[in-house]
């Protein structure tokens, strides 16, 4: 396979490379690290793993779990994923629809795009009802077991897929979740016959959704719509009803396609590529 040019540039800092690794390695499976546990990880020097642990705890990128000898993501992320989500345009251009269908369905509605083979969370909208005490805003997924990321890897060129199944295992998160090639081919090529995808339980216990891809003018998707529920309020007799009420959604986000940062990132890498 052709090897991805976007990541072949040598005109990268080494330490601040290593710095994102470290970031990298916690995981919701993994949320609080020993120095030792993320330096044999990274295979680093610990000296080395220190001294960049250190640097990022001054910059609240991590901290130091009290009590503990293990560290974990700092708060300073959490700040910049919402400064993130305020300062994109597509958001802003997004939110009365998003909260339209949010009143429309009383559900949970996602907006999401991928980066790097990962879906990310760009705004989210929740019923006034429930008491909601954290964000997913900034957070990223695999796509083979979320409904916005298999609603785009479904339409993604073949190349970009082979890239992401080289990039990410298919790791079982659930009993439901996809975690075989060909079953996921299969799933992607029913999600492009219906126009949507459907996620029951594939990621998270106890939760469903139905999701719609937004694609630009050449049928690339750059983002992704979906309406969230629990097992018991997603009813299978809803799940047209409410593909169809995405699918307006998204088709009148599409003129806003360049916005989102998967067509921002796309078009940086065809610039390098040339």
């Amino acid at each position: 396979m052709k090897k991805d040019k976007r990541i072949s540039s040598n005109n990268y800092v080494g330490s601040v490379v290593k710095a994102l690794r470290i970031l990298d390695c916690f995981t919701r499976s993994q949320p609080r690290l020993s120095l030792t546990k993320i330096s044999q990880q990274l295979e680093l020097p610990k000296s080395t793993t220190l001294n960049l642990i250190r640097t990022l705890e001054h910059g609240g990128l991590l901290i130091r779990t009290p009590g503990e000898q293990n560290y974990q993501l700092g708060y300073k992320l959490m700040e910049l994923s919402y400064n993130l989500s305020s300062s994109l345009q597509i958001v802003h251009y997004a939110r009365p629809v998003l909260e339209e269908l949010q009143t429309k369905t009383s559900e949970i509605i996602y907006l999401t795009t991928h980066i790097n083979g990962r879906v990310l969370y760009l705004e989210a909208m929740y019923p006034s009802i429930r008491n909601i005490n954290y964000s997913v805003i900034g957070k990223t997924l695999p796509m083979y077991c979320t409904g916005c990321g298999k609603a785009m890897l479904a339409y993604l060129p073949s190349e970009e897929i082979e890239q992401i199944y080289d990039t990410w295992p298919l790791q079982k998160f659930t009993p439901n979740t996809i975690t075989t090639h060909d079953e996921l081919s299969e799933e992607l090529k029913r999600i492009r016959n219906h126009g949507y995808s459907i996620d029951v339980e594939e990621e998270s216990i106890g939760v469903k959704c139905v999701a719609v891809p937004i694609r630009d003018s050449t049928g690339y998707p750059v983002g992704a719509i979906s309406i969230s529920g629990s097992l018991m309020s997603m009813k299978d007799n809803l799940l047209d009803g409410y593909a169809e009420n995405l699918s307006n959604v998204c088709n009148s986000l599409a003129p806003y396609s360049s916005l989102f940062p998967a067509a921002q990132m796309r078009a940086i890498y065809s610039q390098e590529t040339v």
